[in-house]
C-alpha cells in the first residue's frame, strides 16, 4: 500500500468482497478484484459507510462492494487478490476465502498456492494443448486501461458476471469461455452491451428450456489442418441445445491430425469424408453440400464457434417466415495474437444487398439457408480461392433479403498463428476480379438457375386481359419466354384488351376467351381449362378464372398449381376507408347464387382467399400480404424490361419539350390507375400551396375511372392530362419526371397491400420517390431508396418536395440505389430464378385437397345453375 493510500478488505457478506479504499490524491479509488486468477469486476470505492465516518475517514464514501459469481461460492477454498491503477499495483495482501450460498468465511493466510487458470475447470482434458488459442494471464488480459465511467465499470462487471454464470453452466461449450477472454480485452463498450442483450434475451430467458423439433440442419465444415482447432469448433456443435442436425466434415488433405481429432467424437450424427489431395475450401464445401440430407443449410469453418443456442434461434426463425429462403445472426470479431484475446467488433446490420457487395458484414458461419436454393442455384464456385462465401451469400440473397436474428451468435476467430485464408490468399486478386464479374451479370442476365427437368413448359393465368391488372401476368409470361415455352391464358370481360399492351406482338402463346355470366359462361370457362398444356400452371390473382381455373385444372390433370397474389382482392374493388376484409365458405355460392353468377363478382374474392392456404407455391410482393398469407410467399415484384425501361435510351430534354415542359420545370409524375385513395386531389392542392410556377403536375391514367372524370372536369387547368401509354412511352416519361409521390391514404385497407407499378417505374428510370410510409414504403426508405412523408402532412412534404432538389447530390446516390434494386429485384432477369424457387418444391402429377374440395363444389354450382336455366 502507498503512503496515500490506505484501506483494508472486510470479508465476504452475503456472497459479496466487501471493503474500503482511500486515496489522498485521487477519489475515487478504482478496486480490481481477482479470484483465483479471474477477474470478476471492478469498482470505485464511493459507497458511503457509517462505520468510517463516524472513525473520521472523511465523510464515509470510500466503501466498494463487488459480488462474487456463483462459480466461487463451492465451498471449497478461493484465493481474492485486489488490484488498483488499472492493474499496475496490488492493494492489500492475497487473501483466502471459503464460502457457498448459506454461509461464507474469510481468512488471512497471506500469499495463496497458484491460480487454477479458467480453461482447466472445464473440459481440460479435451484438447487443451492448443497452441493457437493462448492462455493468457488473467490480469494482462484485463479491460484496457483507459479512463472508465461509474457506468462503464458497472457495464464490465455486469458482463463479466454473467460470462463467469455461463461458463460454469454450461463447461460442454468453448462459447462462454472464448468471449470471456475476449470482453477482456477489448475497449468497445457496445460489445459489453451485445453480450449482455444475448445473455440476457437469449441464454437466461431460454435457460431450462429445450427446443422443439424441427427439420434436420445439415452442417457444413470443411478442415485443412486444423488439429488445434476443429475439438471446438465440434464441441460447439455438440453442445447445441436443437439436437437434429449432421455435420459433415471434409478433410481436404490435412497433414497434421485433424481427422484423428474429428474421430474422437463418437457421434452419429458425424460424418467425415476426406480428400486424398488438396482441392480447396470451396471444393471441401461442395463436398459436404452433396451429402447434406437436411432440409437448411448451416455453415461452421473448423475455426469458429457457435453459440450453443445458434440452431436452436435460426430454426425458430425459418419456422416463423417459411416464405424466406435464408437468415443470419450477427458475430463476435475476435482477434486472437500470441499473447492477447480481444473483441474487434459486433455489428448487427440491417441486411440490403448492395451493402453487402459493397463492405461485406454477413459471415457465412452466421448464414443458414434452405436447401433449395443449393438445389435451384448452385453450390460453391471452385475458381475462388478466397471470397467464394461472399459470392454465395450474395447469388443466395440476391433475390430477397434474408431475415435478421437480432443476436451475436458466433465468435469469428482471426487468428494470429493458424493459416487461415484471410490472410494466407490475401494476395489473390483473381477471386475479386470473378466475384466483380458474376455480380455485374446478375445485374443484366439474372442469377443462373435451374428448373426441374420436368417443367418444359408454363401455362399463365390471368383472371381479365382488358384492366391494368393484366400487365402483370403478361410481363412475367414475356420474362419467362426467354428461358421455358409460355403460353398466357386469359378472358375478355370487359374492354377489348388492356390499351398499353394492346399493339404488342409477343413472343409466346396467347389464349383469350370471352368472359361472361354463368350458366352462358360454363362452355368458355371449360375451354380455359382445356387451353392449359403447360406442365405448370401459374395463376396470377386468387380470382375465380385464373385461381379457380387452375385449381380445376390441378383436379383434372394433376399439374401443380402456384399463385402470385399482388392486392388483397377482398378490398380492392372499391378502395375506401369502410372496406374491411371478409371471407366466405365455398358452399355460400351454392346460396348466393345470384351474385356467384358473375365471375368477376366480390364472392368468389371472398370464397378463394382461404383456399390459398391449401397450395404449396404462393408469391407475392408486398409485406402485408405476406403476413396475410402467414408469413409464407415467395416473392415475385411488378417486374418491367430492362431494355424498354433504360435511362440511357430516352433524351430527357426532348421528351419534356414534348410533353410541353421547359428545363426549369420540376414535374411531379402521377402514373397508373387513378383514385382517390392514392393522393391526386392532394397532389392537385400541393401545387397551391408550393406557390411556385416551376412545379407542374402530369397524370397518365392507365384506363378510366370516377376520379379521373372528376379531375379531368374540374382540375384540367392545373395539371397535365394523359391517356393510358405504353410501356415503352411511360418508360420515357419517367425518365422526363423529376418526382413522383406516392401519398397513399393509410386509413384505405387496399393501400396496404399494394406495391404501386409507378414506383417500379420510377426505380428503372430515376425520378426521385416521396412517399407515405404505408406498405412496404417505410422498409424501402430505411434501405436508402426514397423519402417518406406520414400522409395528410402538407407542410412536412413541401420541405421535403424542396429537400430533394436542395440536395442533388442525396437525391442522385438514392436514384442510384433504385435503379441497382430495380435491376435486381424489379427487371425481367429476376423472373426466372424467383419462378425456379418456387418450382423446385413442387410435384408433378399430385391433385390437392383443396382443388378436390373446390371441384366437388363448383360440380354441384353448375348443376344447380344449369337446373335453373332448365326450369
Amino acid at each position: 500500500m502507498t503512503e496515500t493510500l490506505r484501506g483494508s478488505f472486510d470479508g465476504v457478506q452475503q456472497n459479496n468482497l466487501v471493503g474500503w479504499a482511500q486515496d489522498s490524491g485521487v477519489y475515487p479509488v478504482e478496486i480490481m478484484a481477482l479470484i483465483d486468477g479471474e477477474c470478476i469486476g471492478f469498482s470505485l470505492a464511493q459507497e458511503h459507510r457509517r462505520d468510517l465516518e463516524e472513525a473520521g475517514i472523511g465523510d464515509g464514501r470510500f466503501g466498494f462492494t463487488i459480488p462474487i459469481p456463483n462459480q466461487f461460492l463451492t465451498g471449497t477454498p478461493h484465493q481474492v487478490e485486489f488490484w488498483i491503477n488499472e492493474g499496475d499495483a496490488r492493494f492489500l495482501t492475497p487473501f483466502q476465502f471459503q464460502a457457498d450460498i448459506q454461509a461464507a468465511h474469510i481468512g488471512r493466510a497471506g500469499q495463496s498456492s497458484q491460480s487454477i487458470p479458467a480453461s482447466t475447470r472445464s473440459n481440460g482434458e479435451l484438447d487443451r494443448k492448443q497452441s493457437l488459442i493462448p492462455q493468457i494471464d488473467a490480469k494482462a488480459a484485463l479491460f484496457p486501461r483507459l479512463p472508465r465511467s461509474p457506468e462503464e465499470n458497472s457495464l464490465f462487471n455486469a458482463t463479466m458476471a454473467e460470462l463467469d454464470k455461463f461458463c460454469g453452466l454450461y463447461p460442454a461449450t468453448p462459447y462462454y469461455e472464448r468471449l470471456r477472454l475476449g470482453a477482456r480485452g477489448t475497449t468497445r463498450l457496445d460489445c459489453f452491451i451485445e453480450i449482455l442483450n444475448t445473455l440476457r434475451r437469449v441464454d437466461r430467458e431460454r435457460q431450462g428450456q429445450r427446443p422443439k423439433s424441427g427439420p434436420l440442419v445439415s452442417i457444413v465444415m470443411p478442415a485443412h489442418n486444423r488439429q488445434h482447432l476443429i475439438v471446438d469448433a465440434i464441441r460447439s456443435v455438440l453442445a447445441q441445445s436443437y439436437r437434429n442436425w449432421q455435420l459433415i466434415i471434409c478433410d481436404d488433405a490435412s497433414a497434421d491430425g485433424t481427422v484423428a481429432a474429428a474421430q474422437r467424437f463418437e457421434d452419429p450424427r458425424i460424418e467425415i469424408v476426406r480428400h486424398s489431395e488438396r482441392s480447396g475450401a470451396a471444393a471441401a464445401r461442395n463436398a459436404c453440400l452433396r451429402l447434406a440430407r437436411g432440409e437448411i443449410i448451416a455453415y461452421l469453418d473448423s475455426d469458429n464457434v457457435w453459440h450453443p443456442r445458434y440452431l436452436e434461434l435460426m430454426l425458430e426463425t425459418f419456422a416463423h417466415w417459411p416464405g424466406h429462403q435464408s437468415a443470419y445472426a450477427s458475430y463476435f470479431d475476435l482477434d486472437i495474437k500470441a499473447n492477447s484475446i480481444r473483441i474487434r467488433k459486433s455489428d448487427i446490420s440491417r441486411f440490403h444487398l448492395e451493402d453487402q457487395v459493397a463492405m461485406p458484414f454477413v459471415d457465412l458461419n452466421s448464414f443458414m439457408h434452405r436447401r433449395t436454393l443449393y438445389d435451384v442455384l448452385g453450390g460453391f464456385d471452385e475458381r475462388l480461392k478466397r471470397r467464394q462465401d461472399y459470392d454465395l451469400i450474395a447469388r443466395y440473397c440476391w433475390l430477397r433479403e434474408p431475415r435478421l436474428i437480432p443476436y451475436s451468435l458466433n465468435l469469428y476467430q482471426r487468428i494470429a498463428k493458424a493459416e487461415q485464408i484471410t490472410r494466407t490468399q490475401k494476395d489473390d486478386v483473381a477471386s475479386p476480379r470473378i466475384v466483380a464479374d458474376k455480380i455485374a451479370s446478375y445485374y443484366t442476365d439474372g442469377l443462373p438457375a435451374t428448373l426441374p427437368s420436368w417443367i418444359r413448359k408454363v401455362s399463365i393465368l390471368s383472371w381479365d386481359m382488358s384492366r391494368n391488372h393484366f400487365a402483370k401476368a403478361y410481363c412475367v409470361a414475356e420474362a419467362l419466354s426467354k428461358h421455358v415455352e409460355v403460353e398466357l391464358i386469359s378472358y375478355r370481360f370487359f374492354e377489348k384488351a388492356f390499351q398499353p399492351l394492346a399493339d404488342r406482338e409477343p413472343s409466346f402463346e396467347c389464349k383469350y376467351f370471352e368472359g361472361d355470366t354463368f350458366p352462358d359462361f360454363f362452355n368458355n370457362f371449360a375451354q380455359g381449362i382445356e387451353a392449359i398444356t403447360g406442365d405448370v400452371i401459374y395463376a396470377v390473382k386468387p380470382r375465380l378464372t385464373s385461381f379457380g381455373l387452375g385449381l380445376l385444372a390441378n383436379y383434372h390433370t394433376g399439374k401443380p398449381l402456384m399463385l402470385e397474389c399482388n392486392d388483397l382482392e377482398t378490398v380492392v374493388s372499391q378502395a375506401k376507408a369502410s372496406d374491411t376484409h371478409v371471407t366466405r365458405q365455398l358452399t355460400d355460392i351454392l346460396t348466393d347464387l345470384g351474385k356467384a353468377k358473375i365471375p368477376h363478382e366480390q364472392i368468389w374474392s371472398e370464397i378463394l382467399d382461404p383456399l390459398v392456404a391449401g397450395i404449396p407455391t404462393v408469391f407475392t410482393h408486398n409485406i402485408n400480404l405476406n403476413l396475410h398469407y402467414d408469413r409464407r410467399c415467395l416473392y415475385m415484384r411488378n417486374v418491367k424490361d430492362p431494355a424498354l425501361y433504360a435511362p440511357g435510351m430516352f433524351d430527357r430534354d426532348i421528351t419534356r419539350q414534348e410533353l410541353g415542359f421547359t428545363a426549369e420545370d420540376r414535374v411531379i409524375l402521377f402514373g397508373g390507375l387513378v383514385r382517390r385513395h392514392k393522393g391526386i386531389f392532394e397532389l392537385v392542392n400541393l401545387l397551391t400551396a408550393l406557390a411556385d410556377p416551376r412545379y407542374k403536375l402530369l397524370v397518365v391514367g392507365s384506363r378510366e375511372t370516377p376520379d379521373l372524370a372528376t379531375l379531368s372536369k374540374e382540375m384540367k387547368d392545373n395539371i397535365v392530362l394523359l391517356p393510358p401509354q405504353p410501356p415503352e412511352r411511360m418508360a420515357a416519361i419517367n425518365h422526363a419526371s423529376d418526382l413522383v409521390i406516392l401519398w397513399q391514404d393509410p386509413d384505405v385497407p387496399a393501400g396496404h397491400y399494394q406495391s404501386p407499378y409507378k414506383m417500379s417505374d420510377a426505380f428503372a428510370m430515376g425520378p426521385a420517390i416521396i412517399a407515405s410510409p404505408t406498405s412496404d414504403m417505410a422498409d424501402f426508405a430505411d434501405r436508402g431508396l426514397l423519402l417518406t412523408v406520414p400522409y395528410g402532412d402538407q407542410k412536412r412534404l413541401i420541405s421535403t418536395i424542396r429537400r430533394v432538389f436542395d440536395q442533388p447530390e442525396q437525391t442522385a446516390a438514392r436514384r442510384q440505389r433504385a435503379r441497382k434494386f430495380f435491376e435486381r429485384e424489379f427487371s425481367y432477369a429476376s423472373v426466372f430464378p424467383a419462378f425456379a424457387l418456387g418450382a423446385a418444391t413442387l410435384e408433378p402429377d399430385r391433385v390437392y385437397p383443396v382443388a378436390e374440395h373446390f371441384a366437388q363444389i363448383f360440380s354441384e354450382f353448375r348443376k344447380r345453375l344449369l337446373s335453373e336455366q332448365r326450369t
